[in-house]
């Protein structure tokens, strides 16, 4: 097929120079940047913020304490780890873990998910087995970002990288004025009917628009090979006139 307004062409263009890492390099900047890890999970995501801003400061959230112990037990250089969920209210909430730990979120899981491959394969087969242990509840202690910003001295944030399964928008909801002094902001959107609550993007840029950002890059997304639709995306937003290139 030829491609539509040269558009196969150009993103060829753009492989041949650009991969994930090199575009957030290039919004984020060099030097000693100040990035926030916010659904840290066991590590895997500070480690790779590490090697890309090896001179950064990292402050990094994971709420589930099975996780979190794991997480806080690598000791990494710089980082600083906080056993807390970032969201709408200070105080304490409920939070749903799962078996499948990087699951783990605010937002239950939905058992009637039909977006959820194996869920579907599991109704189909009167399985009952996928469904134990899922959405089992604890208290776990939250946080505004302002509040947490106003609290430990953080006057401006160059990334602010959200994984909350879901809860992306209660992240950004307590995070206001946080937004007014970040840079650069990459978030998972998630789509899909998996959890009980689903997110789009304006869900998330009735947050980020007023603080003057927008779209910079779609850096990552996930379709479902069962009934084609798109899961989840990685999105990338700035500031313009505020990045590095």
């Amino acid at each position: 097929m030829r491609d539509i307004g040269e558009s196969g062409l150009r993103n060829r263009a753009f492989e041949e120079k650009f991969t994930r890492e090199k575009v957030l390099q290039e919004v984020v900047g060099s030097g000693p940047v100040v990035l926030f890890d916010i659904g840290a999970h066991l590590g895997e995501s500070v480690h790779y913020l590490r090697e890309l801003f090896p001179e950064s400061k990292i402050f990094s959230f994971e709420p589930d304490p099975g996780s979190f112990e794991k997480l806080s037990a690598k000791k990494v250089p710089g980082v600083r780890y906080f056993n807390l969920a970032l969201c709408e209210k200070d105080g304490r909430m409920a939070f749903y873990r799962n078996p499948i730990s990087h699951t783990n979120s605010l937002v239950k899981v939905n058992s009637e998910s039909r977006d959820s491959i194996a869920f579907t394969k599991a109704r189909a087969e009167n399985r009952t087995d996928v469904f134990q242990g899922m959405n089992l509840e604890i208290q776990v202690p939250t946080a505004r970002l302002d509040t947490f910003c106003r609290e430990n001295g953080v006057s401006h944030i160059d990334l602010l990288k959200i994984d909350v399964q879901s809860a992306e928008r209660v992240v950004l909801e307590g995070g206001v004025e946080t937004l007014e002094k970040a840079k650069v902001v990459v978030v998972e959107i998630n789509f899909f009917d998996y959890y009980e609550r689903s997110s789009s993007f304006s869900d998330i840029e009735k947050f980020l628009h007023p603080a003057g950002f927008r779209l910079f890059s779609i850096s990552e997304i996930s379709n479902n090979p069962m009934n084609g639709r798109t899961d989840w995306a990685e999105v990338i937003y700035a500031k313009p006139g505020k990045t590095s290139s």
